[in-house]
């Protein structure tokens, strides 16, 4: 696990956007994922003198980025693994609840890159949002597409919107994908119960989502437990106990679109599959970060 220069920009852009860092937790003991040229290019976007931070680009390997949380402005900063092979000066198990003693602690707490890799998520994340503070931040930085086989889950912007919700105390102050090609382009993504439909992303590269969540008040959580926004909107339009309507029988002059998908696939199935491997792949603009009311660009700089 490390900070990459991607992930140091959103960090400190979070920072300008009024999160403090001044008691902090990592989950693990990140390393500092960065050459000198970027880390002087890091310095100069967001206007640090590179002499106040002397240790900053100390040499050795493994670099730990213990110099870059105390740049964030970290007073005490802590990390937490569930082994001590590198040093966390927190030894627990996500999959376990958190001791009370840890609860409503910390200003920020940092997963940048545990979660997908612990088995019990909900336990898991649970106990990341129950050591914030209320006022504190809680910041992700997850694997959301072309990331198979990298940990246990791979995760969607729909997720977290429904758990940073103010059900659970939180709001979303952003939420960012980051495309790892040779451009990093980073976009702002779109919540799918605002939109009225599904984010999703067929893509080249590896895709990374960055999210900054700020708890507003302390509340039990996933009490009831999120569900899928467009399930949501479709169980509301529909009275208690009743069915869906059915389709009126399709005649020579007026055959629905679904009788008309279902008859195209029982006369042409090889024609329709090859028109469905089409529709499901980067050509579609739907399923593109081209899908301006899913992705907004953005200047990460």
């Amino acid at each position: 696990m490390g900070i990459d220069l991607e992930c140091a920009r959103f960090l400190l852009t979070a920072r300008s956007r009024g999160v403090s860092y001044a008691r902090c937790l990592s989950l693990g003991r990140q390393e500092l994922f960065m050459s000198r040229a970027e880390i002087h290019r890091l310095f100069r976007e967001f206007d640090i003198n590179q002499y106040e931070h002397p240790n900053f680009l100390e040499s050795g390997a493994p670099q730990y980025a213990d110099a870059f949380w105390k740049l964030l402005g970290a007073v005490e900063a802590e990390t937490m693994d569930v082994s001590d092979y590198e040093g966390a000066t927190i030894v627990h198990d996500l999959n376990l609840p958190v001791p009370d003693r840890l609860k409503l602690r910390y200003d920020a707490v940092c997963d940048l890159g545990t979660l997908e890799h612990v088995f019990d998520f909900p336990t898991a994340l649970e106990n990341c949002l129950s050591m914030v503070r209320v006022g504190g931040h809680f910041l992700t930085f997850s694997v959301a597409n072309n990331c198979f086989g990298h940990g246990f889950y791979q995760f969607s912007p729909e997720l977290f919107h429904r758990v940073f919700s103010p059900a659970n105390g939180f709001a979303i102050d952003q939420m960012v994908a980051v495309e790892y090609g040779p451009r990093r382009r980073w976009y702002d993504v779109a919540d799918p119960a605002c939109t009225g439909r599904r984010v999703l992303l067929i893509n080249r590269f590896p895709c990374l989502l960055f999210v900054q969540a700020r708890k507003v008040r302390e509340t039990a959580l996933f009490a009831p437990p999120p569900h899928q926004s467009d399930y949501v909107s479709t169980w509301a339009r529909c009275t208690p106990n009743s069915t869906p309507p059915r389709p009126p029988p399709a005649t020579r002059s007026a055959i629905s679109l679904p009788a008309l998908k279902r008859r195209m696939l029982n006369w042409f199935p090889g024609g329709c599959r090859a028109l469905e491997s089409l529709y499901n792949s980067l050509l579609n603009r739907t399923f593109s970060f081209r899908n301006r009311s899913s992705f907004k660009p953005r200047n990460k700089r």
